[in-house]
């Protein structure tokens, strides 16, 4: 393949970046606020809620989407999560709870600015942020909108064995191995939610038989009863069915056909009948041939064996995506 590339005119933008700090309790919170250039009337806002891990203002897949949406004329804040970049704390020492106010408070934060003259105030959140939303939402007065990326309708000991099942299937493995690797994970959570030794030894005998298999690497293998996997899932029982039944925004869901730690299977069906319940208005959107990260996957175009009908589709993020939140937000 040969590619040429060729130097442009350096594009004006049109919108600003601000540096900005806000505090939740005894955590310092930092980011950027890109701020739309010459607008005239109110504007809405959205804070940006991140994956899990390490996740600040540098992320490309946030940096990215801050800078497609400001210049489509959206205001957004994208803040370093805590314990990254220019913020205080430690994230893996947080539960989502904490998360969870964390957003808040950028929301809140967001609200004291009048300056902005902002329309109204949301969230978007993407996977794990796609959790935190909801309880962020119900948390504060008047939010605008809720937009879930990718944001699981199951609790999270169920995404970890939907992504067990999925990403097992998607590898190609037997169906005798993913069975044999549901059966661990169900062992895994029984111990996470009885603390007790039977199952705790049930655990590590049926470790000691899967030891040799390619793919355990798939799989939580606590090397302690008290280790901080252990603990962290143990804090982070989680469901999102409360949250999502009383939030009282409009929320654009947004799942991904190939998504294998989300797939729209387990989720499409708990979504829509906990914001049916919620009564707000709502949209679930599955992004065809997209993975987990809003990107299509690689693959040929059609089955025909040859060149030129035949040809590699390269991945990419679908317009749909962006197109798809810009228009939620704009309704």
């Amino acid at each position: 393949m040969k590619i040429h590339l060729k130097k442009t005119g350096t594009q004006e933008r049109n919108f600003t970046e601000e540096e900005i700090k806000f505090a939740n309790g005894d955590i310092h919170l930092s980011g950027v606020l890109f701020k739309p250039r010459n607008s005239e009337k109110s504007i809405p806002y959205v804070v940006l809620v991140h994956r899990s891990g390490w996740e600040d203002r540098e992320t490309a897949w946030y940096h990215s989407l801050a800078y497609i949406l400001a210049s489509k004329g959206i205001g957004v804040l994208l803040y370093d999560k805590r314990g990254t970049g220019k913020s205080t704390g430690n994230f893996s020492l947080a539960d989502f709870n904490d998360l969870s106010d964390d957003v808040a408070s950028a929301y809140n934060y967001l609200k004291t600015r009048n300056d902005l003259n902002y329309s109204k105030v949301g969230f978007l959140g993407t996977s794990q942020g796609g959790w935190l939303v909801p309880m962020a939402a119900n948390k504060v007065s008047d939010p605008g909108f809720a937009i879930l990326v990718v944001g699981p309708a199951v609790s999270l000991y169920e995404q970890d064995i939907n992504r067990v099942q999925y990403t097992l299937t998607d590898e190609g493995y037997s169906k005798e191995s993913i069975n044999s690797a549901l059966d661990y994970s169900r062992l895994f959570f029984k111990y996470i939610e009885s603390n007790k030794a039977k199952d705790w030894a049930a655990l590590q005998k049926k470790a000691s038989e899967i030891k040799g298999e390619k793919w355990i690497d798939y799989l939580d293998i606590p090397q302690s009863q008290t280790g901080e996997d252990v603990l962290w899932w143990r804090k982070n029982k989680y469901n999102p069915q409360e949250a999502l039944s009383n939030i009282k925004c409009p929320v654009l869901s947004i799942l991904g056909e190939k998504d294998v730690l989300v797939p729209p299977a387990e989720n499409i069906n708990k979504m829509e009948t906990y914001l049916t319940k919620a009564g707000v208005k709502h949209k679930i959107v599955t992004i065809k041939d997209c993975s987990h990260d809003m990107i299509t996957v690689n693959k040929t175009n059609t089955v025909e064996e040859s060149w030129p009908q035949k040809y590699w589709q390269w991945q990419k993020q679908p317009d749909e995506f962006v197109n798809s939140i810009f228009e939620f937000i704009q309704q």
